[in-house]
Protein backbone atom coordinates (compact mmCIF):
# COMPACT_ATOMS: atom_id res chain seq x y z
CA UNK A 1 0.00 0.00 0.00
CA UNK A 2 1.42 3.49 -0.86
CA UNK A 3 2.34 5.80 2.01
CA UNK A 4 2.50 9.59 2.34
CA UNK A 5 3.42 12.19 4.93
CA UNK A 6 0.46 14.27 6.11
CA UNK A 7 -0.28 16.92 8.72
CA UNK A 8 -3.46 15.63 10.43
CA UNK A 9 -3.57 18.66 12.70
CA UNK A 10 -1.53 21.71 13.56
CA UNK A 11 1.98 20.83 14.69
CA UNK A 12 1.83 17.09 13.92
CA UNK A 13 3.33 15.12 11.00
CA UNK A 14 2.62 11.40 10.46
CA UNK A 15 3.13 8.73 7.82
CA UNK A 16 -0.11 7.16 6.62
CA UNK A 17 -1.32 4.72 3.99
CA UNK A 18 -3.35 6.09 1.08
CA UNK A 19 -4.92 4.88 -2.14
CA UNK A 20 -3.64 6.05 -5.50
CA UNK A 21 -6.12 7.47 -8.02
CA UNK A 22 -6.92 5.48 -11.14
CA UNK A 23 -4.68 5.89 -14.17
CA UNK A 24 -5.89 8.03 -17.09
CA UNK A 25 -4.60 7.84 -20.67
CA UNK A 26 -2.26 10.81 -20.05
CA UNK A 27 -1.16 9.63 -16.58
CA UNK A 28 2.15 8.31 -15.33
CA UNK A 29 2.49 6.21 -12.18
CA UNK A 30 5.80 6.69 -10.39
CA UNK A 31 7.61 5.36 -7.33
CA UNK A 32 9.44 8.05 -5.36
CA UNK A 33 13.18 7.81 -4.77
CA UNK A 34 13.76 10.99 -2.75
CA UNK A 35 11.72 14.03 -1.75
CA UNK A 36 13.15 17.26 -0.35
CA UNK A 37 11.50 19.35 2.34
CA UNK A 38 10.74 22.98 1.51
CA UNK A 39 11.59 24.00 5.05
CA UNK A 40 10.14 27.51 5.23
CA UNK A 41 6.86 26.82 3.45
CA UNK A 42 6.20 23.42 5.00
CA UNK A 43 6.88 24.47 8.59
CA UNK A 44 4.70 27.56 8.07
CA UNK A 45 1.86 25.27 6.96
CA UNK A 46 2.52 22.72 9.71
CA UNK A 47 2.41 25.34 12.46
CA UNK A 48 -0.19 27.58 10.78
CA UNK A 49 2.17 30.55 10.59
CA UNK A 50 -0.10 32.71 8.47
CA UNK A 51 -2.94 35.17 8.89
CA UNK A 52 -6.59 34.48 8.06
CA UNK A 53 -7.53 35.62 4.58
CA UNK A 54 -4.06 35.14 3.08
CA UNK A 55 -3.33 32.83 0.16
CA UNK A 56 -1.89 30.36 2.67
CA UNK A 57 -5.20 30.36 4.51
CA UNK A 58 -7.16 29.84 1.29
CA UNK A 59 -5.03 26.92 0.10
CA UNK A 60 -4.01 25.06 3.25
CA UNK A 61 -5.85 23.60 6.20
CA UNK A 62 -6.05 20.46 8.31
CA UNK A 63 -5.85 17.65 7.66
CA UNK A 64 -3.18 18.71 5.14
CA UNK A 65 -2.62 15.85 2.71
CA UNK A 66 -0.12 17.49 0.35
CA UNK A 67 2.97 18.25 2.37
CA UNK A 68 5.80 18.67 -0.15
CA UNK A 69 6.52 20.10 -3.57
CA UNK A 70 9.68 18.47 -4.93
CA UNK A 71 10.63 14.86 -5.53
CA UNK A 72 12.50 12.54 -7.87
CA UNK A 73 10.89 9.26 -8.85
CA UNK A 74 11.07 6.36 -11.29
CA UNK A 75 8.28 5.55 -13.74
CA UNK A 76 6.40 2.32 -13.04
CA UNK A 77 3.61 2.56 -15.63
CA UNK A 78 2.30 4.94 -18.29
CA UNK A 79 -1.11 5.61 -19.81
CA UNK A 80 -2.03 4.83 -23.40
CA UNK A 81 -1.40 8.37 -24.73
CA UNK A 82 1.89 9.05 -22.88
CA UNK A 83 4.75 9.65 -25.31
CA UNK A 84 7.56 11.37 -23.39
CA UNK A 85 8.17 8.77 -20.68
CA UNK A 86 8.52 5.02 -20.37
CA UNK A 87 8.90 2.46 -17.61
CA UNK A 88 12.17 2.89 -15.71
CA UNK A 89 12.69 6.59 -16.60
CA UNK A 90 13.64 8.99 -13.82
CA UNK A 91 11.45 12.04 -13.47
CA UNK A 92 11.23 15.19 -11.38
CA UNK A 93 7.82 16.28 -10.07
CA UNK A 94 6.30 19.05 -7.99
CA UNK A 95 4.42 16.72 -5.71
CA UNK A 96 3.84 15.85 -2.07
CA UNK A 97 5.95 13.57 0.10
CA UNK A 98 4.67 10.12 -0.85
CA UNK A 99 5.96 6.71 -1.91
CA UNK A 100 3.93 6.69 -5.15
CA UNK A 101 2.07 9.20 -7.30
CA UNK A 102 -0.16 9.20 -10.35
CA UNK A 103 0.31 12.40 -12.32
CA UNK A 104 -0.37 13.85 -15.78
CA UNK A 105 2.59 13.51 -18.13
CA UNK A 106 2.63 17.28 -18.69
CA UNK A 107 3.58 17.94 -15.05
CA UNK A 108 6.74 15.82 -15.13
CA UNK A 109 10.29 16.59 -16.24
CA UNK A 110 12.94 14.07 -17.33
CA UNK A 111 16.04 13.82 -15.12
CA UNK A 112 19.25 13.23 -17.11
CA UNK A 113 21.06 10.00 -16.26
CA UNK A 114 24.20 11.89 -15.22
CA UNK A 115 22.39 13.97 -12.58
CA UNK A 116 22.42 12.59 -9.04
CA UNK A 117 18.90 11.96 -7.71
CA UNK A 118 19.62 13.93 -4.54
CA UNK A 119 20.89 16.92 -6.51
CA UNK A 120 17.85 16.76 -8.78
CA UNK A 121 15.56 17.28 -5.78
CA UNK A 122 16.68 20.93 -5.60
CA UNK A 123 14.91 21.59 -8.87
CA UNK A 124 11.76 22.97 -7.25
CA UNK A 125 13.47 25.54 -5.04
CA UNK A 126 15.79 26.39 -7.93
CA UNK A 127 12.72 27.21 -10.03
CA UNK A 128 11.32 29.42 -7.26
CA UNK A 129 14.60 31.34 -7.05
CA UNK A 130 14.82 31.52 -10.85
CA UNK A 131 11.79 33.80 -10.76
CA UNK A 132 13.88 36.29 -8.76
CA UNK A 133 16.81 35.85 -11.13
CA UNK A 134 14.61 36.82 -14.07
CA UNK A 135 12.84 39.66 -12.25
CA UNK A 136 16.04 41.33 -11.01
CA UNK A 137 17.50 40.48 -13.54
CA UNK A 138 20.78 38.86 -12.51
CA UNK A 139 23.06 40.25 -15.21
CA UNK A 140 26.86 40.37 -15.45
CA UNK A 141 28.22 43.14 -13.24
CA UNK A 142 25.04 43.69 -11.21
CA UNK A 143 25.48 44.48 -7.52
CA UNK A 144 23.29 42.01 -5.62
CA UNK A 145 22.42 41.55 -1.94
CA UNK A 146 20.49 38.45 -0.90
CA UNK A 147 18.92 38.60 2.56
CA UNK A 148 18.35 35.10 3.89
CA UNK A 149 20.61 32.10 3.23
CA UNK A 150 17.99 29.41 3.69
CA UNK A 151 17.27 26.85 0.95
CA UNK A 152 15.62 29.24 -1.52
CA UNK A 153 18.21 31.93 -0.75
CA UNK A 154 20.94 29.40 -1.56
CA UNK A 155 19.35 28.77 -4.94
CA UNK A 156 19.24 32.53 -5.59
CA UNK A 157 22.96 32.75 -4.72
CA UNK A 158 23.75 30.10 -7.31
CA UNK A 159 21.65 31.67 -10.07
CA UNK A 160 23.40 34.98 -9.37
CA UNK A 161 26.85 33.38 -9.48
CA UNK A 162 26.05 31.53 -12.72
CA UNK A 163 25.02 34.88 -14.22
CA UNK A 164 28.41 36.41 -13.32
CA UNK A 165 27.04 39.26 -11.25
CA UNK A 166 29.66 41.61 -9.83
CA UNK A 167 29.04 41.95 -6.09
CA UNK A 168 27.19 39.03 -4.51
CA UNK A 169 26.58 39.74 -0.82
CA UNK A 170 24.52 37.50 1.46
CA UNK A 171 23.16 38.29 4.93
CA UNK A 172 21.86 35.74 7.43
CA UNK A 173 21.71 35.07 11.16
CA UNK A 174 23.43 31.69 10.78
CA UNK A 175 27.17 31.42 10.16
CA UNK A 176 26.67 27.83 9.00
CA UNK A 177 24.22 28.89 6.32
CA UNK A 178 26.57 31.65 5.21
CA UNK A 179 29.25 29.01 4.76
CA UNK A 180 26.98 27.29 2.23
CA UNK A 181 26.49 30.66 0.50
CA UNK A 182 30.25 31.20 0.25
CA UNK A 183 30.68 27.78 -1.34
CA UNK A 184 27.90 28.71 -3.75
CA UNK A 185 29.69 31.85 -4.90
CA UNK A 186 28.93 34.68 -2.46
CA UNK A 187 31.66 37.33 -2.54
CA UNK A 188 30.65 38.94 0.77
CA UNK A 189 28.82 37.48 3.77
CA UNK A 190 27.32 39.33 6.73
CA UNK A 191 26.31 37.42 9.85
CA UNK A 192 23.72 38.94 12.17
CA UNK A 193 20.71 41.25 12.12
CA UNK A 194 20.36 42.96 8.75
CA UNK A 195 19.29 46.21 10.44
CA UNK A 196 22.72 46.41 12.11
CA UNK A 197 24.52 45.84 8.80
CA UNK A 198 23.07 48.75 6.82
CA UNK A 199 26.14 50.99 7.12
CA UNK A 200 28.39 48.20 5.81
CA UNK A 201 25.96 47.43 3.02
CA UNK A 202 25.66 51.11 2.11
CA UNK A 203 29.42 51.25 1.58
CA UNK A 204 29.23 48.59 -1.14
CA UNK A 205 29.11 49.43 -4.82
CA UNK A 206 31.32 52.48 -4.37
CA UNK A 207 29.12 53.81 -1.59
CA UNK A 208 25.88 53.47 -3.57
CA UNK A 209 24.76 50.16 -2.07
CA UNK A 210 23.48 47.16 -4.03
CA UNK A 211 21.22 47.92 -6.97
CA UNK A 212 19.33 44.63 -6.47
CA UNK A 213 18.19 43.39 -3.05
CA UNK A 214 16.53 39.97 -2.83
CA UNK A 215 14.46 39.49 0.33
CA UNK A 216 14.44 35.71 0.73
CA UNK A 217 13.37 35.34 4.37
CA UNK A 218 9.64 36.07 4.13
CA UNK A 219 9.89 37.88 7.46
CA UNK A 220 7.90 41.13 7.57
CA UNK A 221 10.45 42.58 10.04
CA UNK A 222 13.16 42.33 7.38
CA UNK A 223 11.27 44.26 4.69
CA UNK A 224 12.15 47.79 5.94
CA UNK A 225 15.85 46.86 6.02
CA UNK A 226 15.63 45.52 2.48
CA UNK A 227 14.27 48.88 1.36
CA UNK A 228 16.94 50.73 3.31
CA UNK A 229 19.72 48.58 1.82
CA UNK A 230 18.82 49.18 -1.83
CA UNK A 231 20.68 51.75 -3.90
CA UNK A 232 18.95 54.81 -5.33
CA UNK A 233 16.67 53.70 -8.17
CA UNK A 234 17.34 50.11 -7.13
CA UNK A 235 15.02 47.13 -7.12
CA UNK A 236 13.82 45.03 -4.18
CA UNK A 237 12.73 41.50 -5.08
CA UNK A 238 10.30 39.76 -2.72
CA UNK A 239 11.28 36.10 -2.98
CA UNK A 240 10.35 34.99 0.54
CA UNK A 241 6.63 34.21 0.69
CA UNK A 242 5.32 35.63 3.95
CA UNK A 243 2.20 34.40 5.68
CA UNK A 244 1.77 37.87 7.24
CA UNK A 245 1.57 40.37 4.34
CA UNK A 246 -0.35 42.92 6.41
CA UNK A 247 2.77 43.32 8.57
CA UNK A 248 4.93 44.36 5.62
CA UNK A 249 5.00 48.14 5.43
CA UNK A 250 6.52 50.60 3.00
CA UNK A 251 9.01 53.14 4.27
CA UNK A 252 10.00 56.55 2.94
CA UNK A 253 12.94 54.89 1.14
CA UNK A 254 10.53 53.81 -1.59
CA UNK A 255 9.73 57.42 -2.49
CA UNK A 256 13.02 59.15 -1.70
CA UNK A 257 15.15 56.59 -3.55
CA UNK A 258 12.70 55.81 -6.34
CA UNK A 259 12.71 52.09 -5.60
CA UNK A 260 10.98 49.36 -7.59
CA UNK A 261 9.44 46.48 -5.65
CA UNK A 262 8.86 43.24 -7.57
CA UNK A 263 7.12 40.24 -6.01
CA UNK A 264 7.96 36.81 -7.39
CA UNK A 265 6.27 33.46 -6.91
CA UNK A 266 6.87 29.93 -8.07
CA UNK A 267 3.66 30.05 -10.10
CA UNK A 268 4.74 33.04 -12.20
CA UNK A 269 5.35 31.30 -15.53
CA UNK A 270 6.20 34.20 -17.84
CA UNK A 271 7.84 34.60 -21.26
CA UNK A 272 7.78 30.87 -21.88
CA UNK A 273 9.65 29.90 -18.70
CA UNK A 274 7.49 26.94 -17.77
CA UNK A 275 8.30 24.31 -15.15
CA UNK A 276 9.85 21.93 -17.68
CA UNK A 277 11.92 24.66 -19.35
CA UNK A 278 13.37 25.87 -16.02
CA UNK A 279 13.99 22.27 -14.97
CA UNK A 280 15.96 21.66 -18.17
CA UNK A 281 18.04 24.79 -17.57
CA UNK A 282 18.73 23.73 -13.99
CA UNK A 283 19.83 20.23 -14.98
CA UNK A 284 22.04 21.56 -17.78
CA UNK A 285 23.60 24.03 -15.36
CA UNK A 286 24.35 21.20 -12.93
CA UNK A 287 25.99 19.13 -15.65
CA UNK A 288 28.03 22.09 -16.89
CA UNK A 289 29.30 22.90 -13.39
CA UNK A 290 27.64 26.33 -13.34
CA UNK A 291 25.35 25.38 -10.44
CA UNK A 292 26.80 23.57 -7.43
CA UNK A 293 24.47 22.05 -4.85
CA UNK A 294 27.12 19.88 -3.24
CA UNK A 295 26.86 19.70 0.54
CA UNK A 296 23.43 21.31 0.72
CA UNK A 297 21.71 18.10 1.84
CA UNK A 298 22.46 18.27 5.56
CA UNK A 299 20.01 15.67 6.92
CA UNK A 300 18.34 12.49 5.62
CA UNK A 301 15.40 10.67 7.17
CA UNK A 302 13.30 7.62 6.42
CA UNK A 303 9.69 8.76 5.92
CA UNK A 304 8.64 6.96 9.12
CA UNK A 305 10.74 9.50 11.05
CA UNK A 306 8.91 12.49 9.57
CA UNK A 307 7.91 13.87 12.99
CA UNK A 308 11.58 14.03 13.98
CA UNK A 309 12.48 15.65 10.65
CA UNK A 310 9.95 18.46 11.04
CA UNK A 311 10.90 19.01 14.67
CA UNK A 312 14.49 19.49 13.54
CA UNK A 313 13.41 21.95 10.85
CA UNK A 314 11.47 24.03 13.41
CA UNK A 315 13.79 23.87 16.40
CA UNK A 316 17.23 23.94 14.75
CA UNK A 317 16.60 25.82 11.51
CA UNK A 318 19.99 27.53 11.49
CA UNK A 319 21.71 24.13 11.52
CA UNK A 320 19.69 22.70 8.63
CA UNK A 321 19.62 23.24 4.91
CA UNK A 322 18.40 20.34 2.81
CA UNK A 323 16.23 17.81 4.68
CA UNK A 324 15.74 14.76 2.48
CA UNK A 325 13.27 11.91 2.80
CA UNK A 326 14.66 8.65 1.38
CA UNK A 327 11.80 6.52 0.02
CA UNK A 328 14.06 4.03 -1.76
CA UNK A 329 14.78 1.77 1.21
CA UNK A 330 11.22 0.73 2.05
CA UNK A 331 9.25 -2.15 0.62
CA UNK A 332 5.91 -0.41 0.16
Amino acid sequence: MPHRIVFPERGRAVLQEFRLPDMADDSVRVRTIHSLMSIGTETAILNQKYDPGTHYDRIFGFPQLKTGVQAVARVEAVGASVRDFGEGDRIYMRMAHGSHQVMPEALLSPVPDAVDARDACWCGLAKTAFRAARAAPFDPGRQVLIIGAGPVGQMAVRWARSANVGLLAVSDLSARRLGHAERGGATHTLCGDIAAQLDEIGAMNGGAGPDVVVEATGSPAVFPSALAAAARFGKVILLGDTGFPDRQHLTSDVMTKGLTIQATHDSHDRHGWTQRKVDELFFNSLLAGRFDVGGLITHEFPPADCAEAYALAVEQRGDTMGILFDWSQSDW
